[in-house]
This record gives C-alpha cells, sequence and structure tokens, in this order.
C-alpha cells in the first residue's frame, strides 16, 4: 500500500519549516564565456540533524555534526558529482548548505537530502 506523506512533511504543526533551494543553472555567452547563476525556490519541509545511519551515505571525513537531513516533496540534487553541481539550500536561520547525497522516497512524495554546511561553527 502506498502511504503518501507529503502532506506531512510541510505541515508547519508538525515540525514543518521553510528553506531556499539554491539551482545552479550555467550559461554560455556567444565567446564561450560560462557564467554561473543560481535561481532560488522557496521550499516547504523539514530539517533535522543528520543520524548516524547518514553516515554511510557520506564522504570520509565529514563531520556527521556539519551535516542536516532536509526533508521535501521538491525535487533536490546532489549533482552528478563531475560536471552537474548539486543544489544549495540554505535553512530558516540563513546557514549554507551543499547537497550531498540525495535519497528519493518516490512511492511516499519525499525526498531526503544530505547537506553539509559550508561554513561551519567557528568558522570565518
Amino acid at each position: 500500500m502506498r502511504v503518501d506523506v507529503s502532506d506531512i512533511v510541510i505541515d508547519f504543526d508538525l515540525g514543518g519549516t521553510t528553506f531556499t533551494r539554491r539551482r545552479p543553472t550555467t550559461t554560455y555567452s556567444g565567446e564561450g564565456i560560462t557564467n554561473q547563476s543560481y535561481v532560488d525556490l522557496t521550499v516547504s519541509g523539514i530539517v533535522q540533524p543528520a543520524n548516524q545511519e547518514d553516515a554511510q551515505f557520506l564522504p570520509d571525513g565529514v563531520r556527521l555534526s556539519d551535516i542536516k537531513a532536509f526533508y521535501s516533496s521538491v525535487p533536490i540534487s546532489a549533482g552528478d558529482g563531475s560536471s552537474t553541481i548539486g543544489d544549495v539550500l540554505v535553512d530558516d536561520m540563513g546557514h549554507t548548505f551543499q547537497v550531498l547525497h540525495v535519497e528519493g522516497f518516490y512511492k511516499h512524495g519525499m525526498i531526503k537530502a544530505l547537506a553539509q554546511r559550508l561554513f561551519p561553527e567557528g568558522s570565518p
């Protein structure tokens, strides 16, 4: 049986919040010069600290304390690791995160993205 939880993920009474998905786009000028910009989208979802089980999806050396789990019904991309850059997420406190891993729970109507804080506590 399919259970669609997409309405629960965006319910503010159940811990839902908003965050910004910044999707990188690249355009090329007539001279072949690339221009990188971002398209912002306000997304409803849940943001939580990552748990121990999430560590298996992260690169070696990444501190779990710098990782957040973002749940949403809106597509989020981790890029392809070579030519496509992953999305950048900005939480409701203004902290910026780079998406490292996306797990789709499509039959339940949601996506879980693990993202690393770009400027951890104590950084300039």
